[in-house]
């Protein structure tokens, strides 16, 4: 049996790095006694929302429950929601919660919105909002997306929630992901660059009134006299501690990002199609995604090397059980060749320069036989 030596997360390692601070900061709350609503929810919402420049940042249990509180707060109800094929389940399920339906629309060649196809979608088809999805750490070419939702829309009503949960720490002509729509939401699950240790999500926006609504939500309707129900769904307060330590690490974790996908890339692009960011794009490389025509035998291969990798997504939306209802007779081929073609190499900033070196040389003889 072969034995993992360079795993796909760095959790753990990163947990070594940190952890006299993790624990002196644990120890800190959990003797306060305020281990819900205290400063730290507050401080971590506060930098949040500077880094993403908006007005306000709700802090919330999930990037699940981020988008359809994104949706609920908007009054996005009973309406249709175009969303990308290719995406993690929670895209598609955070719609049916809201009760709304979802219009599916190809990717294209980032696995991201195919914007180019969204005029079929957006003609005379009552879209009430488009949610789209920065995968892998890109970001969708958004003024495109707003002249094309312009054209078809010249109302402008057709709200734009930017799925982030990727992208945090990536920017768009110099503007940051976390900014690019009516309102967006960011993930803080253990896999996502700026990781909790369970889960945690962020609604980001800069309007008073959806802000207040989505603390509503979180709380149970609790404010005022529950006028509508909410849930409870918050991230705690020694979550919110551990999280202001890693943000203080996050730029120089993102420069060392971007180090490995810059050697994966020099080396790999002879051999596989990586996924790329535009010019206009400065990725947050939340995954090293490569696009290869024989998945499965390189993934068997570098598991041989004890090198870990990882398959987003296997299964468009359109092909689960909740989605097969809404697919129409549409075939997506960009998603399902997304779906059997995507493999994501290790890519996370405690890689050592030889563990680099290690992936990359596997990869390569994988295809050639030699090392580079």
């Amino acid at each position: 049996m072969t034995t993992t030596v360079i795993p796909y997360i760095g959790l753990t390692r990163q947990y070594q790095n940190l952890k006299e601070e993790l624990i002196e900061a644990s120890d800190m709350v959990l003797s306060s006694g305020q281990v819900l609503d205290g400063q730290y929810v507050e401080q971590f919402e506060c930098q949040i929302a500077r880094r993403c420049e908006r007005s306000y940042a709700i802090a919330v249990g999930s990037c699940t429950t981020a988008l359809l509180f994104a949706q609920l707060a908007q009054n996005i109800i009973h309406s249709k929601v175009l969303i990308p094929t290719q995406s993690f389940i929670a895209t598609l399920n955070s719609v049916v919660m809201a009760n709304n339906t979802p219009v599916f629309c190809d990717v294209d060649e980032s696995a991201m919105l195919d914007i180019e196809q969204t005029d079929f979608a957006l003609d005379g088809a009552g879209i009430g909002a488009i949610m789209y999805v920065n995968l892998f750490g890109n970001i969708l070419d958004y003024d495109k997306l707003q002249l094309i939702t312009g054209f078809f829309n010249p109302a402008s009503n057709i709200i734009l929630i930017e799925d982030a949960a990727q992208s945090f720490g990536a920017t768009y002509k110099g503007k940051p992901s976390g900014s690019l729509g009516d309102i967006s939401v960011l993930s803080f699950d253990p896999t996502k660059n700026l990781p909790n240790y369970g889960s945690g999500g962020m609604i980001l926006t800069d309007d008073l009134n959806i802000a207040t609504t989505c603390l509503d939500l979180r709380d149970n309707g609790k404010i005022g006299f529950h006028m509508y129900a909410g849930t409870n769904s918050k991230m705690s307060e020694v979550d919110c501690a551990h999280m202001l330590i890693k943000l203080k690490y996050f730029d120089a974790w993102q420069k060392r990002r971007q180090e490995i996908a810059n050697f994966y890339t020099e080396h790999l692009i002879s051999y596989v199609d990586p996924i790329l960011p535009t010019d206009d794009v400065t990725s947050a490389w939340s995954k090293y995604a490569i696009r290869v025509d024989d998945r499965n035998s390189l993934q068997n291969y570098l598991s041989a090397q004890g090198i870990a990798t990882k398959i987003h997504y296997p299964t468009p939306l359109h092909e689960h059980d909740i989605g097969m209802d809404y697919a129409g007779m549409n075939h997506y081929i960009n998603a399902v060749a997304h779906s059997k073609e995507t493999l994501s190499l290790p890519l996370y900033p405690e890689l050592t320069d030889e563990e680099i070196e290690t992936i990359a040389t596997a990869v390569v003889e994988h295809y050639t036989g030699q090392m580079f």
